[in-house]
């Protein structure tokens, strides 16, 4: 067993002889060509944005009775969802203000001036 053992040791230290061997005599014919080349840049062209000097605001067309929230609708909207003594506060173009009190508590409630006031 140790007759095997010497013999593979030896041959691996030949082996590792021989590998140091060529690499030295193989460095001096090693050729290294490193090249250094620019990144490659990408310039956007700049962006102009041109904004008019005035911005009319949009016109807003109300036909009395169609497409606005119902008042009553409203009123009742508030109660269903526990509002007692419900009124009116405040309509505009936008937003109809229901006030009324729930739980003992003065409240408002905010519905959209559109069909159906849906709740804000």
């Amino acid at each position: 067993m140790t007759n095997f053992i010497t013999k593979a040791v030896l041959a691996t230290l030949v082996g590792l002889g021989a590998m140091g061997a060529t690499s030295q005599a193989n460095a001096g014919s090693v050729d290294v060509d490193v090249r250094i080349r620019a990144p490659h840049v990408h310039v956007r062209p700049p962006v102009v944005v041109v904004r008019p000097a005035y911005v009319r605001p949009p016109v807003v067309v109300v036909r009395p009775g169609y497409g606005r929230c119902q008042q009553g609708l409203a009123l009742q909207k508030a109660a269903n969802r526990g509002m007692n003594r419900v009124a009116i506060s405040n309509v505009g173009p936008n937003r109809v203000v229901v006030s009324g009190k729930i739980r003992g508590t003065w409240a408002k409630m905010y519905f959209a001036n559109v069909r159906g006031c849906p709740r804000l």
